[in-house]
């Protein structure tokens, strides 16, 4: 049965969708070919629909095959839109900064496909965004067509959303060197390499960090609020995901008592710790880190005032959250918020060796 609702390495339905409609350019019927490696166009579009690595393999090698054409993952980039990726797509387009826009697919890449890791790594003048395969898949490599699809789909979403003539600095692929590297050359814009270690692209840290019109605070967090939710769903034996799935969609933090938080687990009380303490966590441990974690994101969004944040951390008065907030970051959120950006922050812990707002997501 080639779907698989959250299979251990899968990609999500919409992307063979969009291989498939690609295929039409060529003027090759899409739809005929996802019939052949057994996908069912009535299921591609549901959240919940995933499809196995194998499935994925095997639709690549048709595409390649039947198309003639060794840079087919590069036309496959082409057709890849907001919706292909569902609520990642939105909240992706809805960024603040290119940088917002790739640590968030970073962070949230497994609802595309969690075959892979990426890292969000800024160097000074540059900032690095990698992608490395996942061991224990029994394979060094990927399709080339995914690896090109995937890379080509960042490079022209972060022209979309930024300006049209963007290019990134460097690009480093994994995939054999083709035959003829023109249309590489030709969408990335920049010098390309081939056969690396590791997929790789290299951005300029300014353009990085520059506000998009595109951006939208609350369309990005509301879908936020959904991918979490997916996310929670695909890992359903990740008891650390649901749980702050929970806590987040029970604002404020804190306020469900363990029976309330076990009931929702479908789990006892008792089960609940055993299973966190498995883990080297107890649940006061996991509600302080994401009370931190939040309060940097939501302290960014200009839109909520400080009571609102404080509230939806769990504080009983603004004045203890800005004493926790200065404990947790050295300085208070309104200072924060006034003096500096997004980009002050993180070329500040870069350029201390990198630190808590590097992304790194294995």
């Amino acid at each position: 049965m080639s779907v698989s609702y959250f299979h251990q390495v899968s990609v999500i339905g919409s992307w063979p969708l969009v291989i498939s409609r690609a295929l039409d350019y060529y003027s090759i019927d899409g739809g005929s070919l996802l019939a052949r490696v057994g996908i069912d166009q009535t299921q591609v579009n549901l959240p919940e629909t995933r499809y196995s690595f194998m499935v994925l393999e095997r639709l690549w090698r048709l595409a390649r095959n039947l198309s003639g054409d060794e840079a087919v993952g590069l036309t496959v980039a082409r057709f890849v839109r907001p919706t292909s990726w569902h609520a990642l797509g939105f909240a992706i387009w809805a960024s603040d900064t290119l940088m917002d826009c790739f640590g968030r697919l970073a962070q949230n890449l497994r609802m595309f496909a969690n075959y892979a890791g990426m890292t969000v790594i800024p160097l000074g003048a540059e900032v690095e965004i990698s992608l490395r395969l996942k061991k224990g898949l029994g394979r060094e490599q990927l399709p080339p067509e995914e690896m090109d699809a995937f890379v080509g789909t960042c490079v022209l979403t972060a022209r979309h959303i930024y300006r049209p003539g963007f290019s990134p600095k460097l690009v480093w692929l994994s995939r054999p060197q083709p035959l003829d590297p023109t249309p590489w050359q030709r969408l990335f814009k920049c010098p390309v390499f081939f056969n690396a270690a590791y997929d790789k692209i290299v951005f300029d840290a300014k353009a990085m960090y520059q506000p998009l019109l595109t951006a939208s605070p609350e369309l990005a967090e509301q879908n936020d609020a959904l991918v979490a939710e997916y996310l929670a769903r695909l890992d359903r034996s990740d008891l650390l995901t649901r749980l702050e799935s929970l806590l987040l969609n029970h604002l404020p933090l804190g306020h469900l008592s363990l029976n309330d938080i076990a009931a929702h687990l479908n789990l006892s009380q008792r089960t609940f710790q055993r299973r966190l303490q498995e883990k080297g966590l107890s649940y006061q441990q996991v509600l302080d880190e994401l009370r931190q974690k939040q309060a940097l994101h939501w302290v960014q969004l200009d839109y909520l005032s400080m009571g609102e944040i404080s509230y939806r951390l769990g504080f009983n008065h603004p004045a203890n959250f800005s004493r926790a907030f200065k404990r947790w970051f050295d300085e208070s959120p309104q200072e924060l918020r006034r003096q500096l950006s997004v980009h002050e922050i993180v070329v500040k812990d870069a350029g201390n060796g990198g630190g808590k707002n590097d992304v790194i997501v294995e």
